[in-house]
C-alpha cells in the first residue's frame, strides 16, 4: 500500500529502525509490537517502512528478523535487514535512519518522520500515531518516556530507587523512544557514533539547531530491566550501579552493627 498524504499534511511516510545486538530471546515481541504500531499509521493513508540494524549478531538474531521481515512483506510492509560489525548503537541507529532515507528517497525528507526503538523494548500501538499527531502540529523532535514491569533481576529497594529519580527527571530522553523530522536529522549529521548517549546527543544538536521539541510523558515504551548491559553506560549499566549501591550499604550497616555489637560484648 502506497498511502498518499492528505492535503495539507506535514507527513508523507514514517519510518522505524531497530538497532540489535544478539536479542534472540526479546526481539520478537519488540518487532510485533513495532508492526502494530506501523499498522495504525498506515491505516491512516502513510506509507511505512522498517529497517532492522543487526549489529556484530552471532545468534539467532538474523533469523528471528528474517522472519519478521516475510510477514510484514505479506502485509505490503517493506522492512530492510541491515548486518554490520560496528559494535556501537549510535552508528548502527545511523545505519538504519540512513537506511529508511534510501528507501524513501522520492520524498522531500521535511514529510519523512523517522523514529526509533531497541530490540529489548515493547512500544505501544499508539506509539507512532502520537508522534505522528506531534509532527502535524509543528513538532520536530519527539522524546517519550519508558516503563519497566518486570524487576525481578533486581531488589524492590533498587526498583523504588530508580523510580524515584526517574519520576523527578522532567526531560528524559532514551533511543528506545524518540522520533524526529528527517529533515532536521540530517541537517545536524545525524547521530553520532557513540556506544552511549547517542540519543541525548542527537536531541541536543536538534535543539540547537532550533528543532521544536516535545517530551511526551504519556506515550511510555516498556524495556527491559535486565543485568546485562549492551551499552557501556546504558539503562541496564545504571540498574546495576543502583544493585551496587544498595549492596554497599546494606553491607556497611552490617559491618558497624557487628561492631558495636562486638563492643557491646566487651
Amino acid at each position: 500500500m502506497r498511502g498518499r498524504r492528505a492535503h495539507g499534511s506535514r507527513t508523507a511516510a514514517v519510518g522505524v529502525t531497530v538497532p540489535v545486538n544478539n536479542e534472540e530471546t526479546l526481539l520478537g515481541t519488540s518487532l510485533t509490537s513495532v508492526a502494530r504500531a506501523l499498522s495504525v499509521v498506515r491505516r491512516r493513508g502513510l506509507r511505512v517502512a522498517a529497517t532492522v540494524v543487526l549489529d556484530s549478531c552471532v545468534d539467532e538474531s538474523f533469523n528471528v528478523a528474517r522472519r519478521w521481515q516475510r510477514r510484514m512483506s505479506s502485509h505490503f510492509i517493506p522492512v530492510t535487514l541491515v548486518q554490520c560489525e560496528v559494535g556501537n548503537v549510535g552508528a548502527a541507529r545511523s545505519l538504519g535512519c540512513s537506511s529508511l532515507l534510501t528507501m524513501f528517497e522520492e520524498l522531500d525528507p521535511s514529510t519523512l518522520w523517522l523514529a526509533t526503538t531497541d530490540a529489548d523494548s515493547r512500544v505501544p500501538r499508539n506509539w507512532l500515531r502520537d508522534q505522528v499527531s506531534a509532527h502535524e502540529k509543528g513538532v520536530d523532535a519527539w522524546a517519550g518516556r519508558i516503563e519497566v514491569t518486570d524487576w525481578s533481576q533486581h531488589s524492590r529497594i533498587v526498583a523504588a530507587k530508580w523510580q524515584k529519580e526517574y519520576d523527578d527527571e522532567l526531560h528524559p530522553v532514551h533511543g528506545t523512544n524518540m522520533g524526529f523530522n528527517a529533515q532536521q536529522y540530517l541537517s545536524v549529521g545525524g547521530f553520532r557514533p557513540q556506544a552511549t548517549g547517542e540519543d541525548r546527543a542527537l536531541l541536543a544538536d536538534l535543539i540547537a539547531h532550533g528543532a521544536a521539541t516535545y517530551f511526551d510523558s504519556s506515550t511510555r515504551v516498556r524495556t527491559s530491566a535486565r543485568r546485562e548491559a549492551r551499552a557501556p553506560d546504558g539503562f541496564a549499566a545504571v540498574l546495576n550501579f543502583l544493585d551496587a549501591t544498595v549492596l554497599s550499604v546494606a553491607q556497611s550497616i552490617q559491618v558497624d552493627t557487628a561492631f558495636h555489637e562486638k563492643r557491646l560484648v566487651e
